[in-house]
């Protein structure tokens, strides 16, 4: 497959803040960052809080200028522009808030228009341009409601609604599920994925729930005291399975309590596996678990993308141990002792 062209591109970029309580009087925000995230993708940023992800957000809209470094949106050095010139890139990218943050004086066809409004498109081009909007986020029905007649998936689909007013090629997506239910989000993700398709967008979405980039990322970057700890698609990092980002997109099974084989307290051995050519298929993992003595303790096995994932904890004898790990990694299966005592991997970003 021909690799997309990038539509972002961050070179070396590092935000500093000069704070006196600081060891040193500076915070590292952003430590030199390397990202290129491809046209058209749909860019997951995941992290903690303080990772580094509301200044990566900051800096990629220009609302604030890197310390040093360069960003490049959609051919435009941002960091080179002049105030005029900022005014209008910036409306190469789209915002959806995690709260919509609709303003409640105004209709949802007026929240879609305000954005047109700023950018002095005439009132008979912005009717025709938001009722069209509303019909693609399939709203139009809804266009007189105002926020308080509307639910929140629906506040968040006229969010998305005004992101795209300007027709940006970006869409900067900030937590825009983290205040939804379970299947509202899936409504959400599922229209973002979409409207990627339909429109050629590329988005961007900064969350901290690997539900979100398992269901429609294509790629993303784990961020960590202001550095990428690691970053690649989805395929590529499955590929990677004791990876941290892999870990966290589909961990290992948990356990109730240590397994037993034959009565007595067993070792467990974590092994994960994935539907990728030239790897062993899921049922020749089993025979081969099968044949090493080992019992399975629990298993999960998921879909992310095209990439089916299997992950496995065996119970294996103690002195086992060390034969099972080299039978299954001589056949290209990942695979780690697990110590129960220490913390699971789905912890990470809680």
């Amino acid at each position: 497959m021909k690799p997309r062209e990038p539509m972002i591109t961050l070179r070396d970029v590092t935000k500093i803040y000069h704070v006196k309580s600081a060891v040193g009087g500076a915070v590292h925000a952003l430590d030199g960052i390397n990202l290129e995230i491809s046209k058209g993708s749909i860019h997951g940023i995941v992290g903690q809080s303080g990772a580094g992800k509301s200044t990566l957000i900051r800096c990629l809209t220009a609302l604030e200028q890197p310390t040093s470094g360069s960003i490049t949106v959609d051919g435009q050095e941002m960091t080179e522009l002049n105030e005029t010139q900022l005014r209008q890139a910036r409306r190469n990218i789209g915002m959806v808030f995690q709260a919509a943050n609709l303003l409640d004086s105004r209709t949802a066809a007026g929240n879609v228009a305000y954005p047109l409004y700023l950018a002095g498109v005439p009132r008979g081009k912005r009717h025709e341009q938001v009722m069209n909007l509303l019909e693609l986020v399939g709203l139009k029905d809804r266009a007189s409601s105002y926020p308080s007649q509307l639910s929140g998936g629906q506040k968040q689909r006229v969010g998305i609604a005004r992101g795209l007013a300007t027709n940006p090629p970006v869409l900067l997506c900030d937590e825009p599920t983290s205040a939804l239910d379970q299947e509202t989000t899936r409504q959400v993700l599922h229209l973002i994925r979409d409207l990627r398709d339909s429109l050629g967008v590329t988005v961007i979405i900064i969350t901290h729930e690997m539900a979100v980039v398992r269901e429609i990322c294509d790629s993303v970057t784990l961020l960590e005291h202001g550095k990428i700890i690691q970053s690649g698609t989805v395929e590529d990092i499955l590929m990677q399975p004791n990876s941290r980002l892999a870990l966290e997109l589909v961990p290992p099974p948990r356990l109730e309590e240590a397994p037993k084989l034959n009565g007595k307290d067993a070792a467990v051995v974590d092994i994960a596996f994935n539907s990728t050519p030239g790897k062993p298929t899921g049922s020749a993992v089993m025979g081969l678990v099968a044949s090493e003595g080992a019992d399975v303790a629990a298993g999960t096995f998921e879909t992310v993308g095209s990439t089916q994932v299997g992950r496995l904890a065996l119970a294996v004898p103690r002195s086992n141990v060390a034969h099972v790990l080299a039978a299954m990694r001589s056949k290209g299966i990942a695979a780690s002792e697990r110590h129960l005592e220490a913390t699971e991997a789905g912890d990470l970003l809680d």
